[in-house]
């Protein structure tokens, strides 16, 4: 409830009992578009039951009780002559719409038929409102649970696309919880216990007492302890202010068709839409960035016309579906190339590919060029992440979007993308081929990335590349087999010879080495001829087949000339750059200096949270401050703490040896180094 000081003194604030209020036919309870939709899970229902049931006994047993059930603030919006008036909540619209529930749920329990009448005449439906059904009913609801809501209210059929709603799921709740009481207790609960709620009923006239800013007061309240998404503040922002009707033409308008299209991601959607507006890098739509990015969004939308802004949402969040692998184009190459880019997880560039997106859809790229933009970009982030190189890249991609003009007359839209990606500093710059032939020779490939979706992804791209024929991503009988098992049988360690286990140990998770198949669980480690006639019977593909079925045995040999075989394929073909970046540098000489990673910006973030070293996730620190975390009652650097635990674990480690502590330590399953924060 608001803090009543001299300030507010006017504004108006009555005790009453709640079910006086709902009963009163001269008023309507309004919840306006900017308010979130109905949110209670059972368990808050359950507290509510008992609560009511506690006041109930308490007041049988002639023990005066009533129940505070805290304050409803509204403001009252005159209707037409005999129309009732409009109460436009600002808080309470939770607790209000579960009472209906409740009252809905006896109401359709009680056996007695004049009950059932009275509690729909007094508390549900509005006798003096005209015909529209909006207006008789006692409580209008958002648009999305309006539905449910109104069915429940006219004891109408419940269609099955909105029995998954809040609204529903909490009236079924009520209904199972009364199935075993009498009419008896039913009636009690409502005349000795609901009957007996109090409430503090808050008006706010903010004509007259500008103070009383229903969206202040809105964004500083919250009934069940959540707090307001960046999206939930924004809504309110635009929408406050304006009449209901006004509201309900804009929310039904624009609004809707965002919470249609972009379920549950427009917060990161309105991020993303002030970095693509503003071509500048804000932080990640994050519980606990809200409120700045809620500052930093009113900065960057101030002047504009609250009509113009929805237009540029409704605008710019087709694109954004498709960046998102929500939506799609129907041109198979575009899909392909952003479901190959959210596998490899692009989420801090949806603002530059929506961007690049919508540039094509304003025909200012054609087919073929976005085609050449989006395939340039998964390169540059495949090559990076073979190298597993992010640093920066959070910072850097709104930018790039400054620079998309660039790309529209351009003759070679591959050879400007990678002039831009470029002449960035090193942190940022584009992997050469001798540097991606370095590290895929020797690296652990089976591992590479998280979930190891990258090997399975590249050797997929190496089979397009050979076949014209992509594997299913989907397909869950796809996996990566070792050639060579991960565990040596005595055949596998004849075939290898004397140096078998060194062999073993330096080859077994080359890219060489892996394959793809489909159900390898079975072959295990089976003999090679044993395996190879899988590869060649079930397997049906290239990748798998070629420089394999020639060969007799599986040996050091073999793999290493695999191995070659298909880093020409990944590095001449699949991941190929245009030719004067093959050898080049690919970044600006005078910023490698800048390459650096600070972790202070990273811990900022994550004080009061709990971080993992990755070598070992049981040995956890908290967080203390931008540059301190606290471990074993100490507190420490990350750097000097990831030396002294690596030195625990029985590592090498010389007296000069620095680490660098954000890679070696995660939160939430991500790398320090990879938060996009």
């Amino acid at each position: 409830m608001p803090r009543i000081t001299k300030r507010n003194s006017c504004m108006k604030a009555s005790p009453m009992y709640l079910l006086d209020s709902l009963s009163n036919n001269d008023v309507t309870f309004f919840i306006p578009p900017y308010q979130r939709n109905y949110e209670w899970s059972s368990d808050n229902c359950k507290v509510l039951l008992a609560d009511v049931e506690k006041v109930a006994d308490s007041n049988l047993e002639n023990v005066r009780t009533e129940h505070f059930f805290g304050s409803i603030v509204y403001v009252v919006e005159d209707s037409g002559f005999g129309i009732p008036d409009k109460f436009v909540l600002t808080d309470g619209q939770q607790r209000i719409t579960t009472t209906m529930l409740l009252l809905m749920a006896l109401r359709d329990s009680i056996q007695d038929e004049n009950y059932q009448a009275e509690i729909q005449r007094r508390y549900l439906q509005n006798d003096r409102a005209d015909a529209d059904v909006e207006y008789k009913i006692k409580l209008k609801q958002v648009e999305t649970d309006w539905e449910a809501y109104k069915r429940l209210v006219l004891r109408t059929e419940v269609d099955a696309s909105y029995k998954n709603s809040a609204v529903h799921q909490n009236y079924q709740f009520f209904r199972k919880a009364l199935e075993s009481m009498s009419d008896e207790r039913k009636k009690n609960l409502l005349v000795k216990g609901l009957s007996k709620f109090s409430i503090i009923s808050i008006q706010l006239e903010p004509e007259r007492n500008p103070w009383e800013n229903p969206q202040e007061i809105f964004e500083s309240m919250n009934s069940l302890g959540k707090p307001l998404s960046l999206a939930d503040l924004v809504r309110n922002y635009l929408l406050m202010g304006k009449s209901s009707q006004q509201q309900t033409d804009l929310y039904n308008g624009y609004w809707l068709s965002l919470e249609k299209r972009l379920p549950g991601q427009l917060s990161e959607f309105i991020r993303d839409w002030m970095q693509a507006d503003q071509h500048r890098s804000f932080k990640v739509a994050r519980e606990s960035n809200y409120k700045e990015l809620y500052s930093a969004f009113k900065e960057v939308v101030r002047g504009r016309s609250v009509e113009t802004l929805f237009e540029s949402f409704v605008r710019y969040s087709h694109p954004y579906a498709i960046t998102c692998g929500l939506e799609q184009t129907g041109i198979h190459r575009i899909d392909q190339t952003i479901e190959d880019l959210n596998v490899i997880g692009v989420n801090p560039a949806y603002s530059y590919l929506t961007e690049v997106l919508a540039a094509w859809e304003d025909k200012l790229l054609s087919d073929g060029d976005v085609v050449g933009v989006l395939t340039g970009f998964r390169t540059y982030l495949l090559r990076r992440r073979v190298l597993g190189m992010t640093q920066a890249e959070n910072k850097f991609y709104p930018v790039l979007g400054s620079r998309l003009g660039e790309l529209y007359d351009s003759e070679d839209i591959s050879d400007t993308l990678f002039s831009q990606l470029s002449s960035q500093e090193y942190a940022l710059r584009v992997p050469n081929d001798d540097e991606m032939g370095a590290r895929l020779r020797s690296m652990n490939f089976y591992n590479l990335g998280r979930s190891r979706n990258y090997p399975r992804l590249l050797l997929s791209m190496a089979e397009e590349s050979l076949t014209k024929s992509r594997p299913q991503w989907d397909d869950t009988h796809l996996q990566l087999e070792h050639i060579m098992p991960q565990k040596l049988s005595a055949d596998w360690v004849q075939v290898l010879g004397d140096d078998a286990e060194e062999v073993h140990q330096d080859l077994v998770n080359n890219i060489g080495n892996i394959t793809l198949i489909r159900h390898n669980q079975e072959l295990g480690n089976k003999g090679f001829a044993e395996k190879k006639k899988t590869y060649e019977g079930q397997s049906g593909l290239q990748v798998t087949q070629n420089r394999v079925l020639d060969r007799e045995v599986w040996d050091g040999a073999a793999i290493k000339r695999r191995r070659d075989y298909l880093l020409h394929i990944l590095l001449q073909q699949i991941l190929e750059v245009p030719a004067r970046f093959k050898r080049a540098s690919n970044w600006s000489q005078n910023e490698r200096a800048s390459a650096q990673f600070d972790s202070r910006e990273t811990l900022n973030q994550l004080i009061g949270e709990t971080i993992e070293f990755i070598s070992n996730p049981m040995l956890t620190a908290h967080v203390v401050s931008d540059s301190k975390v606290s471990f074993e009652g100490a507190e420490w650097s990350l750097g000097p703490l990831t030396k002294i635990l690596k030195e625990r674990s029985g590592a090498k480690v010389s007296q000069s040896s620095d680490f660098h502590g954000a890679s070696n330590w995660s939160w939430g399953g991500t790398r320090l180094v990879d938060l996009d924060i």
